[in-house]
């Protein structure tokens, strides 16, 4: 007879062999997940090294109309959401289960069954999302998600107690996170008899969700939102460093309106400093001195302050294409709905150069950064060279439109961008 609160050996060996079997199952998946992850990887490394990115590479998955598999009605989104419902809802089952008497191994036994199907089609969602359809950020990007699921419904398994006995009270807490709201929030969930670990789970699982309801633009939109981030970041570094007071606020490129491009956050509007008095400035250069920071001389008989005002004013002119990327490129009905139902006009392949391309020209400037630290005007000439390389690359392949009015190859946008290409050339 079993011991008290304990249940029979027999029934607890079944479950152990249902937990082993699932764990199995999901390291199976992981495995298939990952090589699309990785897939996804070196298809965006590829594009990266491939001078006319509007050139499919061999990697980027490009498919004739004749090899276009699986149909096209398959929506890997609707696929992931629905499988990382059901893992949130069972893995939630699990977790009562674990903690409430009496342990009912063949309870849990049937949920974790029930699990295998579902992170099944989890795995093939992640390996559907193609990146000639989805594009391959978003190909990785899933797969990323994907692999946290499984990871944390792993964790969850492996957390399930093997002796026929509930989880000790003092293990149900913590794991949701720290700080006092994550105590104070792992303290209510017990109270209520949740095992707060299934938290971790729960995030994974409702990232996942809001990653497929955003769809392709949701997601590129937020990559390009960040980038921009980081841009004016470098932009303001310059700015400070250089001591720089910006007088002309979006005038230097008034010409670049495009038409009524909406404010994503990236007006760059700037609040100017007031001016510094003589003992500041006074100050400034002893502490200047003192901590041997390595500012442009007041002579400056390289003339790396012209540059360091041609870069602020780029990386301007940059941001404004962000805008125009979003605004033009990236909403409908300006792009078409992905998955690309045919592999014409290689939507997903020019958004994947484009954003790799915007994403080197962002490195390329916090290199910039670097290179004005060091007072290389050698060094900040090259670079610079390269930064207005890579974003004329972004902008040349937004250039034609996704959809074609008629016999149209181009839209107010095409001619925006040949502005842009020119004008990010000018060097004073």
């Amino acid at each position: 007879m079993a011991p008290a609160g304990k249940a029979p050996d027999s029934a607890v060996e079944a479950l152990n062999k249902t937990i082993d079997a699932a764990i199995s199952v999901i390291q199976a998946v992981l495995g298939l997940v990952r090589e699309a992850y990785d897939d996804a990887k070196k298809a965006k490394e590829a594009i990266s090294k491939n001078a006319d990115a509007n050139t499919p590479s061999p990697s980027s998955g490009a498919s004739s109309p004749a090899t276009w598999d699986p149909p096209s009605d398959f929506d890997a989104f609707a696929l992931a959401r629905d499988a990382s419902s059901l893992i949130r809802a069972h893995g939630t089952k699990i977790s009562l289960l674990m903690i409430n008497e009496p342990f009912t191994p063949s309870a849990i036994g049937k949920v974790i069954k029930e699990l295998d199907a579902i992170v099944l089609s989890l795995g093939s969602a992640a390996q559907h999302c193609y990146g000639d359809r989805y594009t391959n950020h978003v190909r990785q990007e899933m797969a990323r998600r994907c692999m946290g699921v499984l990871e944390q419904t792993q964790h969850l398994l492996n957390a399930i107690p093997r002796d026929g006995r509930v989880v000790p009270e003092a293990q149900r807490t913590g794991g949701a996170g720290t700080g006092t709201s994550s105590r104070q929030q792992s303290k209510a969930m017990a109270d209520r008899g949740s095992y707060t670990k299934i938290g971790i789970l729960w995030g994974e699982c409702d990232g996942l969700i809001g990653f497929c309801n955003g769809g392709v633009d949701g997601y590129l939109v937020k990559v390009v939102n960040q980038l921009a981030e980081q841009l004016k970041d470098e932009q303001e570094e310059l700015r400070e460093w250089g001591d720089e007071e910006d007088e002309d606020g979006d005038g230097d490129y008034a010409d670049f309106d495009d038409g009524d491009v909406s404010d994503s956050g990236y007006d760059d509007g700037e609040e100017e400093d007031g001016p510094q008095g003589n003992n500041n400035d006074a100050t400034q250069a002893m502490l200047d001195a003192l901590m041997n920071t390595r500012h442009i001389p007041p002579d400056d008989p390289n003339g790396l302050r012209p540059r360091l005002e041609t870069a602020i004013k780029k990386i301007r002119l940059v941001l404004l294409l962000c805008r125009a990327f979003t605004k033009r490129r990236l909403t409908k009905p300006a792009l078409p709905s992905l998955p690309a139902p045919t592999p014409e006009g290689q939507v997903a392949t020019r958004l994947d150069g484009a954003i790799t391309a915007l994403q080197t020209t962002t490195n390329l400037f916090e290199d910039l950064a670097a290179a004005f630290y060091k007072l290389n005007v050698a060094e900040v000439d090259a670079v610079m060279s390269q930064c207005f390389d890579a974003a004329v690359s972004v902008s040349s392949q937004l250039s034609r439109p996704f959809v074609s009015s008629g016999d149209s190859s181009s839209d107010p946008f095409t001619e925006w961008a040949t502005k842009f290409e020119s004008e990010i050339r000018v060097v004073a």
